[in-house]
């Protein structure tokens, strides 16, 4: 069943031997990648190379198969010559495939999880040095690489390098050598990328094992797996970037997407995501006088409630209340100890407290003070006893122990993701996702006024460039309490009068509704992708869609850079106009998928 033109190989006897050998299979991690991207591609097997039937319902093709043979080698050729484009990742044995000839690989300088060095993309043709904002450009940032180096120099006439590799190793490099490398054979084109792709967005992602403490603040703590050092902006989602450079490959050709924002109740299409939420820290009277407030102004919210000597700050009637003003509540988990490792059993008994206080299981909860432990020993424990996601992946590094009015994305990622088991276990996927800590406690205060405007101003223009879920963690005692939010409440109202001025369409969430939409999102199903040519000499591209979310999802094509007219669609035989949106820089064709099963059809140009 054709899901896209996108596939990709996946080698299990590669991953089993992996695996054996107690390494992780990076290559894992595709699959999460395509669920960020919202692109279903369709996996295939390894004996699919050598059958040229197999490959020539796709369009692109992925693959890290490192021991090609010649047979597939040419079987590959073949398809690319005839419009294929084929992206390989440190893909070894295949020189002549793809125009570079291999010279060394140079190890990362501690460990697989430390950068070993920088992709530094190449201007577009008319492009001014100076419009290349980091901000809102990856063309004008570096992308980090965490995995071994490839390193290869292009041979064919065919090839050129789009990004070139800067060392971060020890070893100085004698010359200069490419990252990323496009080539042509025919009508078709190949991308090589001189590094593990998935294992540098597993790591950005996930970050590196907390098992020391090493930012040194006495704790372990979710900044600890920060993949970055203090030399990086983590203002700027390194992951994300590196995906839309994949997307601007993979958008050469119309395929459906699925929007990483969520449509409103009625079917419109947002600018951008901001979801609400905060820890109690046990302090009692706060949480119904914050949600009491924010009810007032519109907004959802999201509470975590601490346990104190088995005891919560407020009782079930309150719970009630806090739920009946549409609002939502979950456990706050307190293992802050100096260099204390949590364990299964410390998470499951105060899953248990909330359970037994309030009825329900929690469903996307935070570290008191982002504790952590391990890599993905909390998403496995806490899935295992009922739990959906985590919001404690730190936007910035500690210290300062409580880094409030700023930004970051101390991760790579804005977006939701789901978290990935280790070597011991399979490297299989866990129901659970990490969700990144965004914008930490909006502040204005009078003498930095105009500076902390603007961030708040620069946090929602990128999030409408881009299309971000924003994570907007504000406390309830910031909100409550009159000795404390002076400074918070103001922020608040920005945030709120700037969406208004902009005129942008912002769909309110709390974490733990982004929590089960991202779930939703990610089991939603595309079936049965076509394309034909109709009279007018147009792609008509259909399509089934299916999903369990309840406002429906919005499923994205892409367009050419102008569209002059306006573009239909038929859903289920109805007759409905997109909606045309920028995102990432691309323009694109937003369809509105309701709750269900539906049969999709639209004709581009």
């Amino acid at each position: 069943m054709k899901h896209s033109t996108t596939g990709y190989i996946y080698d299990q006897p590669t991953k089993d031997h992996t695996l054996s050998q107690g390494r992780n299979y990076w290559y894992a991690y595709m699959e999460e990648i395509w669920d960020e991207m919202g692109l279903r591609a369709s996996r295939l097997t390894r004996a699919d190379l050598s059958v040229l039937g197999s490959l020539a319902q796709l369009k692109f093709l992925f693959i890290d198969v490192h021991d090609l043979s010649a047979a597939e080698q040419q079987s590959l050729r073949e398809w690319v010559s005839q419009g294929g484009i084929l992206i390989g990742s440190a893909i070894k044995g295949a020189d002549d495939l793809f125009g570079i000839q291999s010279l060394a690989v140079q190890s990362q300088p501690d460990d697989e999880y430390t950068i070993s060095g920088y992709a530094n993309f190449q201007m577009e043709a008319g492009a001014q040095e100076n419009r290349l904002d980091p901000f809102y450009q990856f063309r004008g940032a570096l992308l980090p690489i965490i995995s071994p180096l490839s390193i290869v120099e292009v041979k064919a006439d065919h090839a050129q390098a789009a990004a070139m590799l800067l060392n971060a190793g020890r070893m100085p490099m004698a010359k200069a050598y490419p990252a990323v490398v496009e080539g042509r054979i025919g009508q078709g084109q190949t991308w090589y990328f001189a590094f593990d792709f998935a294992q540098t967005l597993w790591v950005m992602h996930q970050g590196r094992p907390i098992d020391r403490d090493y930012d040194g603040d006495g704790y372990y703590r979710t900044g600890d797996a920060i993949p970055f050092s203090r030399l990086h902006d983590l203002s700027i989602p390194y992951g994300d970037y590196w995906l839309q450079f994949l997307e601007g490959i993979l958008t050469q050709h119309p395929q459906p997407f699925i929007h990483q924002l969520p449509p409103f109740a009625d079917g419109n299409v947002p600018d951008l995501l901001i979801h609400y939420g905060g820890d109690d820290e046990c302090v009692p009277e706060y949480q119904m006088i914050a949600s009491n407030y924010m009810k007032a102004k519109g907004l959802p919210y999201h509470i975590n409630l601490m346990p104190i000597a088995g005891k919560f700050a407020i009782d079930s009637e309150e719970f009630k209340a806090i739920k009946n003003n549409g609002h939502d509540l979950s456990i706050h988990f307190d293992f802050v100890k100096p260099h204390f490792h949590y364990t299964e059993k410390d998470i499951q008994e105060q899953i248990n407290l909330f359970t037994e206080a309030f009825g329900e299981t929690p469903i996307a909860s935070v570290n008191h003070w982002c504790t952590g432990t391990g890599w993905a020993e909390h998403a496995r424990w806490a899935s295992a006893h009922g739990m959906k996601g985590d919001n404690s992946r730190a936007h910035a590094f500690n210290p300062p122990y409580n880094p409030i009015n700023l930004m970051g994305y101390g991760f790579g990622t804005v977006y939701p993701h789901f978290v990935y088991d280790d070597y011991k276990h399979g490297n299989v996927k866990i129901p659970f996702v990490n969700i990144p800590i965004g914008f930490f406690e909006p502040r204005i205060y009078e003498e930095s006024r105009v500076e902390d405007i603007s961030r708040i101003h620069e946090a929602i223009d990128r999030a409408a460039f881009f299309r971000w879920t924003l994570n907007m963690f504000i406390h309830p005692v910031y909100i409550a309490d009159d000795n404390e939010n002076k400074h918070c409440l103001p922020a608040l109202d920005e945030v709120l009068d700037y969406l208004e001025v902009k005129r942008l369409k912002a769909i309110h969430h709390s974490t733990n509704q982004l929590c089960l939409w991202w779930i939703d999102r990610s089991q939603t199903r595309i079936d049965d992708y076509a394309v034909s040519v109709n009279a007018n000499n147009q792609s008509v591209i259909s399509f089934v869609a299916e999903t369990e979310a309840v406002s429906g999802v919005i499923v994205k094509l892409p367009l050419p850079a102008s569209v002059s007219e306006p573009i239909f669609y038929m859903l289920d035989g109805e007759r409905k106009a997109t909606v045309i949106q920028q995102q990432n820089g691309r323009l694109w064709a937003l369809v509105q998928v309701p709750k269900g099963k539906h049969e999709i059809e639209i004709a581009l140009t």
